[in-house]
């Protein structure tokens, strides 16, 4: 790949002075594309016309069910959840999956319950010791759904999601955060989403000053039409917000918002058409908040790619976003070779970071397509990519993506998917090769068996392990977009070990346990039950019961005890029946338990 350089221009639609990246694109790339080779009708399509935007109020009466059916081979990981619902995102994949300092692995997914009539959010959580929560609907209303998650910093879920088209009942956006970590019990927020257009799709991040940052995109009335791309923050956990602005004009649902974990900074990355008569042909811009509160909305804008003539590589509508424990920003996005008629189904798999301002190539699909096997609306061969990185000094840095070829593909005509990685050790200047984290082929599957693993989604955080949640499909193709039959869909959690940042937090399971907190016993239980804990250090312990609202109940032991094993007896003759969280902390540390009172 070539050094890129910078210049200015303007752009006159919008009046702005953009600062524009313009790159030269490895010649063997243009080679590959742009030569009059045998069989170039495989190797390009037509240019489909401007897609609608799903907001999952859309009604497919007609659609099939076909009943699942034990696989013969079966996608790995454990199941979160289920879904009929398999669509989870038009464009970026975002992250529905988060990782907190603990070591608790939080996720969030669109539940269609029972497709086409009852669509939710659903949050699941396990912790550091491979306990559950079980799954748990977050939303209020019926049809909500495009969840996307992180964690605060004190290690609660906050789920971003839009709910149904009827403001009377419930906003169009909402934030929800948990009252404790792994609780399942949320607090609702009401975030401003109403620019020219009602706001939908949020994306999220919450920053190391606890400031809440939300990226959403109006909702056009007809395909093609073009969006603006709207941001607020909230500086005091979700009680009041900035006005809602509009950042910039888009063809594509792309918008990602990310933060920093070692410095104030922001980001906001997407896609920016060169004209808005089509969703085909996009730059990848961001602009960068120094302090995460002040954005220059007008000159902050950076146009990473350049793209156009004489070049006829465009990004579509997927990319993801991360800083590094170094405070670099990393994105990547997907792109191909578009014509005014046509498009080439080969696709790339590019990476771009700040600091060297170059460049690179991480993977392409292959560059034949056979007609009759289709990866579906919003995709691509290489799709729905996330990044995650080392929380520590390691330059260690993890793409993980959803890949189709043509080799596996449904009775139905959809390619089945497959969940990709490929790791960097030296911060993306170069890329191990991709390794399949699914395997699960299924060529000329009949609704119902298939094995299309899509929609992926990894944390942001390396931490013990690569961390991903995805859509086990049983019928290839996205049902809102009626490509397939109505199948019960497992979301899977996979997550990857392997020799990733060897130094720093993730080493932390090679030194000793500070504290444990058990299961109680019995559980569930009628009046008394036992509550014990280990302590690997002398400390202020807090060990307290709460109700299923959230409130504190009861203090079982406040004070210094001593380094060992512990344990108290919780007498509940005067509490009701019911599900109850007991909660242990002792210094720094804190960690919370489900049990349940049967009388």
């Amino acid at each position: 790949m070539e050094q890129i350089c910078f210049r200015r221009f303007y752009n006159f639609k919008k009046g702005e002075s953009v600062m524009r990246t313009t790159v030269t694109i490895a010649m063997i790339i243009a080679i590959n594309l742009i030569s009059a080779s045998s069989g170039i009708a495989d190797k390009m399509g037509p240019r489909p016309e401007n897609l609608p935007l799903l907001t999952g109020e859309e009604r497919f009466e007609e659609a099939i069910y076909a009943p699942s059916i034990p696989p013969t081979i079966a996608s790995p990981g454990v199941i979160v959840g289920m879904t009929q619902y398999d669509y989870q995102s038009n464009g970026s994949t975002g992250n529905r999956c988060a990782v907190d300092s603990d070591g608790g692995v939080h996720f969030t997914w669109m539940n269609g319950i029972s497709y086409p009539s009852e669509r939710a959010v659903y949050y699941n959580y396990v912790d550091a010791q491979g306990n559950w929560l079980s799954a748990v609907e977050v939303s209020q209303v019926n049809g909500a759904g495009y969840a996307q998650i992180t964690v605060t910093n004190d290690n609660r879920a906050a789920i971003a999601y839009h709910s149904s088209q009827n403001p009377s009942v419930e906003n169009f956006v909402t934030l929800a955060i948990d009252q404790f970590p792994g609780f399942g019990i949320f607090q609702y927020f009401d975030p401003p989403d109403m620019l020219t257009i009602q706001c939908y799709w949020p994306y999220l991040s919450i920053d190391r000053n606890d400031v809440i940052h939300i990226l959403s995109a109006e909702n056009p009335p007809n395909a093609g039409d073009e969006q603006a791309l709207g941001y607020t923050n909230s500086t005091d956990g979700g009680s009041t917000w900035s006005a809602i602005v509009p950042v910039d004009t888009i063809m594509t649902l792309s918008q990602n918002v990310v933060s920093s974990p070692v410095s104030d900074k922001s980001a906001i990355v997407y896609t920016h058409p060169l004209t808005y008569d089509t969703q085909w042909q996009n730059d990848i811009y961001y602009i960068e908040s120094q302090d995460g509160l002040t954005w220059d909305w007008r000159f902050g804008k950076v146009n990473v790619t350049g793209y156009g003539p004489p070049d006829s590589l465009y990004a579509y509508t997927d990319l993801d976003a991360i800083y590094d424990n170094n405070d670099n920003l990393h994105i990547i996005w997907n792109a191909q070779w578009v014509t005014s008629t046509s498009v080439y189904y080969k696709t790339y798999l590019l990476h771009f970071d700040r600091d060297s301002g170059v460049i690179r190539e991480i993977s392409s699909s292959q560059d034949n397509w056979i007609p009759g096997c289709d990866f579906g609306a919003w995709n691509r061969p290489i799709c729905k990519m996330s990044m995650a990185a080392c929380r520590n000094a390691d330059e260690g840095l993890a793409a993980v993506y959803t890949a189709f070829d043509t080799s596996d593909c449904s009775a139905g005509g959809y390619a089945n998917g497959e969940i990709y990685m490929q790791y960097s050790y030296d911060a993306g200047v170069t890329w191990d090769p991709p390794v399949n984290l699914t395997n699960s082929p299924t060529p000329g599957c009949l609704p119902g068996s298939c094995e299309s693993d899509h929609w992926s989604s990894a944390a942001d955080i390396i931490h013990g392990g690569i961390h991903i949640i995805y859509v086990e499909d049983r019928d290839a193709g996205g049902i809102p977009q009626t490509e397939g039959a109505v199948t019960d869909n497992f979301m899977r959690y996979l997550a990857v070990a392997g020799p990733w940042c060897p130094t720093g937090i993730e080493d932390d399971d090679n030194l000793p346990v500070t504290f444990s907190l058990y299961q109680n016993y019995p559980n569930p239980f009628n009046s008394q039950t036992e509550i014990a804990f280990n302590l690997g250090y002398a400390a202020t312990v807090d060990l307290s019961v709460y109700d299923i609202a959230g409130r504190k109940i009861e203090v079982l032991t406040n004070g210094v005890m001593e380094a060992g094993n512990h344990s108290v007896i919780w007498d509940a003759e005067r509490f009701s029946s019911g599900v109850y969280f007991y909660r242990l902390e002792a210094g720094s540390d804190s960690y919370t338990r489900k049990m349940t009172l049967l009388k």
